[in-house]
């Protein structure tokens, strides 16, 4: 069997001044040492720390993702619906999903077509990092794990494809309990206690539902908030308005009245609840920094908001590449002031075997109690 050495460029390497996370930064999961290629389909894994704040030559800290071991987890480097990044509802970890019970490249190729288990990982505020493992490969599917959500409590909701909107706890030996209403899923997130999931256009063509961020309810319609039980259904919170249909990454107001969204080709859009509508109130396109001839995408993927001040502050991965995938792609920053607001670069990948992928503000230590209650 082949050994693969893999490490983390130098540059990355030397800037992690830091010991643990710092509270109120951004943390960005990236694909990619600089060394191996994307192409080959699996790549190590990263998380950095970004100030949200300014330019970032460098992250200033850095949790690498075993690519070998036990914790062993990646995702497929090349694939253009994988790498979602999310931090718990009370805010202690961060948690991804991917491929893991087999070293990097042991097995090589599309990792979601061989013999691999899919799993999930949390990475704490120290940088500690845990790896479940919990569906073994099916051969009839090419099943993707995409992403997940959790509660800090042992409690995960998984979102992918192949039937891979998922309720997972790994204490309980139940195995997964798969949510039959969703065979393709985008993204989730747990916002003031409650899942939401996003589905986008091909994905609600296939299941004759809409584009847009979707929540749980039983058969009678009342709310599942996290839901635990295999007869649950899905309910449109914020509908996708056209063309903005390749939407993935969302997060929305405590109030639920104001949510954003981004698209892999168009950028972020956002919505607002007037009454009990909800209305696209416009898209904010993102200046691109590649040739168009060579450029891959031109919108975003990963997205986290900061509501807490006088207008939201949206962060988000960028899609734009070379060589038919995303690579060499930046962290923007959007300050909602209005229609016209600029957008900023705040890191910049600095290799075509690298890429931003999912984001989310970073993990805090101790136990931090919900923001709210469910409702």
């Amino acid at each position: 069997m082949k050994k693969y050495v893999l490490s983390v460029v130098a540059i990355l390497a030397s800037a992690a001044v830091h010991a643990q996370f710092l509270p109120d930064q951004l943390a960005v999961l990236r694909v990619g040492d600089g060394v191996v290629s994307l192409h080959l389909k699996q790549a190590p894994v990263f998380v950095d720390q970004f100030d949200p704040g300014r330019f970032n030559a460098a992250p200033t800290f850095t949790v690498p993702i075993p690519t070998n071991g036990p914790d062993t987890l990646f995702f497929n480097s090349h694939a253009a619906t994988e790498g979602i990044l999310t931090r718990s509802a009370d805010r202690r970890l961060l948690a991804l999903a991917g491929y893991g019970g087999v070293n990097l490249l042991e097995k090589p190729g599309t990792p979601s077509l061989l013999d691999i288990q899919r799993g999930f990982g949390t990475v704490d505020a120290a940088g500690t990092v845990h790896t479940y493992l919990y569906q073994p490969h099916d051969p009839s599917e090419k099943a993707n794990a995409r992403g997940v959500a959790t509660d800090g409590t042992n409690n995960f909701w998984g979102c992918g494809n192949a039937g891979g909107t998922l309720y997972y706890n790994p204490t309980n030996g139940k195995g997964t309990l798969q949510f039959e209403p969703f065979q393709n899923s985008r993204a989730a997130k747990i916002i003031n206690q409650i899942l939401y999931i996003s589905l986008n256009g091909p994905d609600g063509t296939a299941i004759d539902e809409p584009a847009g961020i979707y929540r749980f309810v039983d058969k009678a319609g009342n709310a599942l908030p996290l839901p635990r039980q295999a007869d649950a259904t899905i309910d449109l919170v914020v509908p996708v308005t056209a063309p903005y249909t390749k939407n993935v990454g969302f997060d929305m107001n405590p109030d639920k009245t104001i949510a954003y969204m981004s698209d892999t080709m168009a950028g972020v859009q956002k919505y607002v609840k007037s009454g009990l509508v909800w209305k696209l109130a416009y898209n904010f396109a993102i200046p691109q920094t590649i040739p168009a001839a060579e450029n891959h995408a031109t919108g975003c993927f990963g997205l986290v908001v900061d509501f807490g001040g006088a207008a939201p502050v949206i962060y988000a991965t960028t899609t734009e590449g070379y060589g038919g995938t995303v690579n060499s792609n930046r962290v923007v920053r959007i300050v909602d002031t209005n229609a016209t607001a600029a957008v900023t670069t705040i890191a910049q990948c600095t290799s075509t075997n690298m890429a931003f992928r999912g984001i989310d503000f970073t993990p805090e230590a101790g136990t931090v109690p919900p923001a709210n209650p469910p409702k």
